[in-house]
C-alpha cells in the first residue's frame, strides 16, 4: 500500500512555497542594504536565500523587481500608521513618522535602491506606483478626512498639501545641507498647516 506524499511546511498555516518566497525577500533586503542596487546580482540573491535561480524567476522577471519587493515588504510595519485620533493629529504622525524613516538605515536602503534606478525609466515608474502613489494615497485621504471634519479648509488643494509638507523632508534628505529631524519636521508642519486652517 502506497503512502502518501505529505506536502511538506516550514510552520503552522505556512507552505514551503511561500517560506522559500520570505527567505527570497529577507536575502534580497540584506545585499540590497549591503551593497545597493547595482552590485546585487539575481544568482547571489538566490545563493543567500538557498534557492535556485528557477524558483527566483517563477515569482520575478529581474533582480530589480525582486530588490523593489523586498524593500517595500521589509517598510510595510515600518511605515504602518494608526488610524487612532484625529485627521490632523493622523497626518502629523505621518509627517513625523516619514521623517524617523528617511533618517534610520532603512532610508538609507532606500536612497540606495531611488539613486540605483535613476537612469531607468521603467523602474522609476515602478518605484512611482508601489511606493510613492500609495504614500501620497494615504495622506490624501487623511487630509480628506480633515476637510470633511472642519480641521482644514474646504477648498484645500491635497496634493498641493502633501507636497508642502514633505517636499522639504525630501529635500534636506537627497542635499543632506541641513539636518533633518523631527524638531524641524514639526516646525514644517506647523507653519504649512497653519495656511490651510479654517
Amino acid at each position: 500500500m502506497k503512502s502518501k506524499k505529505a506536502t511538506k511546511t516550514t510552520g503552522p498555516g505556512r507552505p514551503r512555497s511561500d517560506q522559500a518566497r520570505q527567505d527570497i525577500l529577507k536575502a534580497a533586503y540584506t545585499l540590497l542594504r549591503a551593497k545597493g542596487v547595482q552590485a546585487v546580482g539575481a544568482h547571489e540573491i538566490a545563493k543567500a536565500a538557498g534557492v535556485s535561480s528557477a524558483t527566483i524567476y517563477r515569482w520575478w522577471n529581474s533582480k530589480e523587481e525582486i530588490l523593489f519587493d523586498a524593500c517595500f515588504e521589509h517598510m510595510k510595519p515600518v511605515l504602518a500608521i494608526s488610524s487612532n485620533g484625529s485627521a490632523l493629529a493622523r497626518l502629523r504622525r505621518y509627517v513625523l513618522r516619514a521623517t524617523d524613516f528617511l533618517t534610520s538605515e532603512d532610508g538609507a536602503v532606500m536612497a540606495r535602491l531611488v539613486t540605483g534606478i535613476h537612469h531607468e525609466k521603467r523602474l522609476r515608474r515602478m518605484f512611482l506606483e508601489r511606493y510613492v502613489f500609495p504614500r501620497r494615497e494615504i495622506q490624501r485621504g487623511i487630509i480628506e478626512d480633515a476637510m470633511e471634519s472642519g480641521e482644514l479648509k474646504r477648498a484645500t488643494d491635497p496634493e498641493l498639501l502633501i507636497d508642502a509638507l514633505n517636499g522639504p523632508l525630501f529635500f534636506r534628505w537627497l542635499q543632506g545641507h541641513a539636518p533633518l529631524d523631527r524638531s524641524f519636521a514639526e516646525d514644517i508642519f506647523e507653519n504649512v498647516i497653519r495656511a490651510f486652517e479654517p
